[in-house]
């Protein structure tokens, strides 16, 4: 036998079921759509429908570069896994000003690049009279050239601008300090090789040797204006284009005294000096 009361706590029961299910749903959706926003490239545009941006489409505060995770069952790892190329910000000027605006102050493969590291150990071969098989004496071991041949892309300005940047501070930082200005004399920079890891290229010590891109005959240019400002100073960018880079081990003579191989085989040397 039921009372009105029973009647109306039953009442309340499914009510706050449907409430339940009502917020449950609405969540469900609102992930969904910031979801699909994120993906299909409108994110910003639909932030700014929320207001969570100005109209200028910039947020108030330092630029934080985009980076990227490796994730295992959704939790992260580590940090931003994509190879870069980290530049001294003395030469984050001019048209590479924007790699600093970016937020990420490198060089920073849109895509991901072929990456070709040899090490090896020298031997040289005695052969002695009458002997059917020679002796290898070993002589030193090196690490080769690291080369890197990735894609960059611009299908807007921005995009268009940064590899702008890119190519402008992989040139600068060819080049010594001849003629006049600051440090007459001063060879190339170090830069820091950085990706995948610890145990991969952790902020590895490196001089850049060579550096050239491709301009295509069959892809699109766009046009970059590098102020951002000035109509009458812009470049045209490829819509695609190759970088191949070749790198150099840079250790110091410190890092290289202080080796230590129990330390590297325990992968010490690599996850703190970037020896590899």
């Amino acid at each position: 036998m039921t009372t009105g009361n029973d009647n109306l706590d039953a009442d309340a029961r499914r009510g706050g079921g449907q409430e339940n299910f009502a917020d449950g749903l609405n969540r469900f959706g609102t992930k969904l759509v910031d979801s699909l926003a994120d993906a299909t490239g409108l994110g910003d545009a639909y932030k700014r429908l929320k207001g969570k941006l100005n109209p200028d489409g910039k947020k108030n505060g330092t630029p934080r570069p985009k980076t990227q995770f490796l994730s295992f069952t959704g939790q992260r790892l580590g940090g931003d896994p994509r190879i870069k190329i980290k530049i001294p910000t003395a030469y984050l000027k001019g048209p590479a000003k924007h790699l600093s605006l970016n937020g990420d102050r490198a060089v920073v493969f849109p895509y991901t690049p072929q990456i070709v590291v040899q090490t090896r150990a020298n031997y040289n071969a005695l052969s002695p009279t009458h002997s059917n098989y020679a002796f290898y004496a070993y002589q030193n071991s090196q690490l080769d050239a690291i080369s890197i041949v990735g894609t960059f892309t611009a299908q807007n300005p921005d995009e268009a601008r940064y590899m702008m940047g890119a190519i402008h501070a992989l040139r600068s930082v060819t080049k010594m300090n001849f003629g006049s200005g600051r440090d007459l004399g001063a060879p190339p920079p170090v830069c820091l090789l950085d990706g995948y890891g610890a145990y991969q290229f952790n902020d590895m010590p490196v001089v850049i040797s060579s550096f050239f891109y491709t301009l295509n005959e069959d892809v699109d240019y766009i046009t970059a204006d590098p102020s951002h400002k000035r109509g009458d100073e812009y470049t045209a960018m490829p819509s695609r284009a190759e970088f191949t880079i070749e790198c150099l081990p840079a250790f110091s003579r410190k890092d290289q005294a202080t080796f230590s191989i129990d330390k590297f085989i325990e992968g010490e040397e690599t996850n703190n000096k970037g020896m590899i």
